[in-house]
């Protein structure tokens, strides 16, 4: 029991510390406020805050200062001993707390991080079936070798690297590459830990297990990347290191040119920097607070900070600028006997067993129209094909070009065209052929069939993953911010869809065909230009490049918590706008920190001179003092409201 209660301790220790300064200064404002208590019990209580809250701080601004160095906690301490030496031990506390908090939240999504990286184990299987000579046998994942044979079967995850040696299938490699579309792979193609078989039945040769499949690998990167990443600098920090040493030079002349040392403690009660102090964390929260209640999680100051000087936005294609999911797009019937419904209705039939993607498409277009689909008399996969089935006195015909010609049907000058232009536009086309039994299938092209054979092809229909409905919408956001923005498109799918959705959307800038390590190095190379980036991406395909951009920007859910885990913004719904909508809060809340670090500046610098001059005493120091905190308040305050532009 007492070993349990340890373990708790270590593991939430942060948690205790910041609500039990929390509680100590809230119990001291209650006391205050609500029963006749002597002021030294309410003293006592916010002075225990101050010190419980305010060790760690203090010992960090004092290693900093062995280093030469003037940071934000060498601010608050000073904050919270001129606060202390003034009475007024609420305010210490406060500060104290406001800084612990914020390294509390940051603090928590490091190690969210740390655990969703983890979470890439799930993606591969913990056993496996491999070959040996005429048997399969179940083995660990952790004992593949190089050269084992691995059985894989529909779906099921394929847990490494490796080449075909037997066996056709169609897999999904969204996880890997972003395709919408699972690809067809047969002997002799690679592919990739990760990836699900979606149809089919595939040996693979082990070519990279462990450490080196591609699961593996992204993990790695993940990790470097945010190791690597540098971190901003906060504001304030680069204020502290100037004006810190500053104010105490300028005390220490006073007290040297009058011997009035209650001129020079007026100094730095006057200069105490807790306005200073409270501008950025004030701000930050405020802004954080406001994007929370729109379903857009930040996830510190840092990533607010660096969503402001974003001057390039990389997209994803699948799932992020497109829906992720194959639609409809057109049906094309090709003889007056059929229209667009009859055609998808045939369709329907001949897919109404199969697995595949493309089938689940066509069968959700048809239950649109509440329309029965009847169950084929038989039905045949003709992998990397299409299907083949017989319906009543039917035989149905659905795929590609090979499928066709090995029913020998040929397709006319004018059909071919129109299909090579559907696949211009990154569309996946289906072609729909029935006859009777004697006509399709048979290779009998007699004179009395030639009409009928003639007639096979009924219809064409085009497939494809549709462009979100606000994606235009929102690119035309970002290129009429006042602050120009880049767009570019970086995807795992193939260059013809890539090319078609980024001449759609406009987007000049395009790489298709990436591998996630692909992906990342295509971000560095626009960090090593100067760019400042924003990656957005939804899949566990993006992550290593999200975790690499100075702002990875997770939309939706639906994705992985990989994914979301590896940003530093995570846009709970699936709504583009809210792209620019984070860039905008981001800058505008930079915009309120300057402002806020300005006016302390400024004020404390105005009273220091009356100060120095023994035109003030110390209480108005300290009221002036708090004035000044309060306008900083206030004045983040306007962050709360969050506007969505048209």
């Amino acid at each position: 029991m007492k070993q349990n209660n340890l373990r708790f301790i270590s593991r939430y220790k942060e948690a205790i510390h910041v609500s039990a300064v929390a509680i100590l200064l809230a119990l001291s404002w209650a006391l205050r406020q609500f029963f006749t208590l002597p002021e030294l019990v309410t003293d006592y209580l916010a002075l225990a805050a101050t010190i419980s809250g305010g060790y760690p701080i203090a010992v960090k601004a004092i290693k900093a200062l062995r280093e030469r160095e003037f940071i934000i906690d060498t601010l608050v301490t000073i904050a919270a001993v001129a606060a202390v030496a003034i009475g007024d031990y609420g305010e210490a506390g406060f500060v104290i707390f406001i800084l612990l908090l914020g390294e509390f939240l940051e603090g928590v999504t490091v190690a969210k991080t740390s655990q969703a990286i983890k979470g890439l184990a799930s993606l591969i299987p913990d056993t496996v079936k491999i070959r040996r000579g005429s048997e399969e046998v179940e083995i660990a994942t952790a004992a593949i070798k190089i050269g084992d044979l691995i059985v894989v079967r529909p779906g099921e995850h394929i847990a490494i690297d490796g080449v075909i040696v037997r066996g056709e299938g169609a897999i999904d490699q969204a996880l890997v590459t972003g395709e919408s579309t699972p690809v067809e792979r047969s002997a002799g193609d690679k592919v990739y830990s990760g990836t699900i078989l979606a149809t089919g039945a595939l040996e693979i040769e082990a070519t990279n297990v462990g450490e080196d499949t591609t699961v593996a690998k992204i993990e790695q990167m993940i990790t470097e990347a945010r190791t690597r990443k540098a971190p901003l600098e906060r504001i304030v920090d680069r204020f502290a290191k100037y004006f810190v040493p500053a104010v105490l030079v300028f005390a220490v002349i006073v007290y040297l040119l009058t011997f009035d040392i209650r001129r020079a403690i007026t100094i730095l009660i006057v200069a105490c920097p807790c306005a200073l102090v409270l501008g950025t964390p004030t701000a930050v929260v405020a802004a954080i607070g406001a994007a929370a209640r729109k379903g857009i999680l930040i996830k510190g100051g840092r990533a607010l900070e660096a969503a402001g000087k974003i001057t390039t936005v990389i997209f994803d294609k699948t799932g992020t600028l497109t829906n992720g999911l194959l639609k409809v797009v057109e049906v094309k019937p090709i003889c007056a006997e059929h229209d667009e419904k009859n055609v998808v209705e045939l369709t329907a039939i001949a897919e109404k067993l199969s697995e595949h993607p493309l089938a689940k498409a066509i069968l959700e277009k048809v239950a649109e129209w509440e329309y029965i689909v009847a169950s084929p008399d038989d039905f045949t996969v003709k992998q990397g094909q299409g299907v083949e089935v017989r319906n009543n006195d039917l035989h149905i015909v659905v795929g590609n070009r090979s499928l066709l010609a090995e029913n020998n049907i040929a397709l006319s000058e004018e059909i071919e065209a129109y299909m090579q232009g559907r696949e211009e536009r990154g569309e996946t086309v289906l072609i729909v052929a029935h006859s009777t039994e004697d006509c399709l299938g048979s290779g009998n092209r007699q004179d009395k069939n030639k009409d009928c054979c003639a007639k096979a092809v009924c219809g064409v229909i085009s497939l494809a993953d549709t462009i979100k409905a606000d994606a235009k919408a929102t690119l035309q956001i970002l290129r009429n911010r006042k602050k120009r923005t880049k767009i570019a498109l970086f995807t795992g799918d193939n260059a013809r869809t890539a090319s078609s959705i980024a001449a759609e959307l406009k987007i000049n800038v395009v790489a298709a065909e990436l591998l996630p390590a692909d992906k990342t190095r295509k971000v560095e190379e626009l960090i090593a230009a100067g760019e400042k980036t924003a990656m957005v991406g939804d899949g566990i395909n993006d992550a290593p490049a999200l975790a690499t951009a100075d702002l990875g920007i997770a939309v939706g859910t639906l994705g992985s918590d990989i994914t979301v885990q590896a940003s530093d913004v995570t846009i709970l719904h699936d709504d583009l706008a809210s792209v620019p909508q984070v860039l905008d809060l981001g800058r505008k809340a930079v915009w309120v920190i300057r402002e806020n670090i300005f006016f302390a500046l400024l004020f404390n610098s105005g009273m220091i001179g009356l100060a120095a001059l023994g035109l003030i005493s110390m209480v108005i120091a300290a009221i002036f003092h708090q004035i000044s905190s309060l306008i900083v308040i206030l004045n983040s305050m306007r962050l709360l409201v969050m506007r969505k532009r048209s």
